[in-house]
């Protein structure tokens, strides 16, 4: 380990490790242990029995280069920092306006979005199948996801449902993102696995990140290396920074936890903590529903399911093409201009317009409003309540003054029912 790490087997007191981390040294050590025949005996120097990897010298080496590693004086370390949110954003940006990349843009923002909202690893999203997500049958407008082959996950109990959130910030949303990423890939590319290839997709994530990370247009807030890890660290830190308890945040990430008798008990699944985390990881402007407006009688299932989402219905069938039809059919209809960046590509933009101009539709009146949504414990009950304002014309919302009023409005009514709990509490204590 010396050797290793300071170059010298017999270093000296003010020898600086310059050759290796600790963290190096610690996967150095399980590797050995694994070879070792009595690897779980504690090394006893006296008789020089047992697993020489559980000596005191080995740890207390180890240790010496962890402090050398806080003073600056050993290795600098390769390792992912966590994304910053408005790096995120801004990477969000510089995909989206990634020239000559093709259809393959529009997928690593759906995996990156996808990532984000379910703080999951680059490996698991190319390991999601399409047959993981489901409607949710208590609320309507969003999905369940079940990844089964996140890292963490070992048995069948492990993978809980996951509930899939829009958010009011059209770059965030994973449902809009994930709905282009299937309408704008050929047909004959479609597989079971929604990113396409399960074995060796996850490289061309990276290398498009690698492009934007090194490229110009691309800002560090701070020092450190990115990468595609860096979305699940980003996205557990931004959960913990804006207030979720650390448990909800353990929970949307998977992360295994130690056992105890009663876990058997609990089911995995826990909506309202779940759901409190999707919330907050849409965004600052939070989570919405796309709905129909009132009256709207134009569209119908079959101008959603066969014209908006034809390669959706292939790829998760009429119920759920129709849920990511409404983001669609809202993003086409949303006025030039309304946005900085482009929301949905051109050529799918006038193919969705002209299938609804097609059945009596008008194309300066957006159908498909986006209502911002609070997320609500009714005892064991999930509650999804819809919080309406005074948005701007064609479901569009002011981004000066809507997107305030709506998280405004959605602070106000958390605080009121915070009361409430509390009050209801006090009585049944009386």
């Amino acid at each position: 380990m010396n050797f290793r790490a300071f170059g010298d087997a017999n270093p000296a007191e003010d020898a600086k490790p310059v050759n290796a981390r600790a963290s190096t040294l610690e996967y150095a050590k399980k590797a050995i242990s694994s070879f070792m025949p009595r690897r779980t005996v504690p090394w006893d120097p006296i008789r020089n029995e047992g697993n020489p990897t559980r000596s005191e010298t080995v740890n207390a080496v180890i240790k010496k280069v962890k402090r050398c590693e806080v003073r600056r004086e050993g290795v600098q370390s390769a390792a992912r920092r966590p994304i910053e949110y408005g790096e995120f954003l801004n990477l969000l940006d510089q995909v989206h306006t990634g020239n000559g990349k093709g259809s393959l843009k529009y997928l690593v923002c759906a995996v990156l979005t996808m990532q984000w909202h379910l703080i999951a690893r680059i490996d698991d999203m190319m390991k999601l199948k399409f047959d993981s997500f489901s409607c949710s049958i208590h609320h309507p407008g969003s999905l369940i996801c079940q990844l089964r082959w996140s890292k963490n996950i070992s048995e069948e109990r492990d993978a809980p449902e996951q509930i899939v959130l829009g958010s009011m910030d059209p770059r965030l949303c994973a449902l809009l993102n994930l709905a282009i990423h299937v309408e704008m890939t050929d047909k004959a590319a479609l597989s079971p696995f929604v990113f396409g290839n399960p074995q060796d997709g996850d490289r061309v994530v990276r290398r498009f990140l690698q492009d934007v990370f090194e490229g110009t247009d691309f800002h560090k807030l701070k020092a450190g290396n990115l990468g595609t890890h860096s979305m699940r660290k980003g996205a557990a830190t931004y959960g913990s920074r804006t207030g979720l308890p650390k448990d909800y945040v353990n929970r949307r990430g998977r992360w295994r936890t130690r056992k105890s008798v009663v876990d058997v008990y609990i089911d995995n699944t826990q909506p309202y903590p779940d759901a409190i985390a999707a919330g907050v990881l849409a965004g600052p402007l939070g989570p919405c529903c796309y709905v129909l407006k009132d009256g709207v009688q134009v569209v119908t299932n079959d101008l959603l399911v066969k014209h908006v989402g034809p390669a959706l219905k292939e790829a998760v069938g009429e119920e759920m093409a129709r849920v990511l039809a409404l983001p669609l059919l809202w993003a086409a209809l949303v006025p030039r201009g309304s946005f900085d960046y482009e929301i949905i590509p051109a050529a799918l933009k006038r193919r969705i317009i002209q299938a609804y101009l097609g059945v009596g539709g008008k194309e300066d009146v957006n159908v498909v409003e986006r209502v911002p949504i609070h997320v609500v414990g009714d005892g064991a009950q999930l509650q999804l309540v819809e919080v309406h304002d005074n948005a701007g014309e064609n479901g569009v919302l002011d981004r000066q003054n809507g997107g305030l009023t709506a998280d405004s409005t959605r602070k106000e009514f958390a605080s009121i029912h915070s009361q409430l709990s509390v009050y209801s509490d006090k009585r049944q204590i009386g």
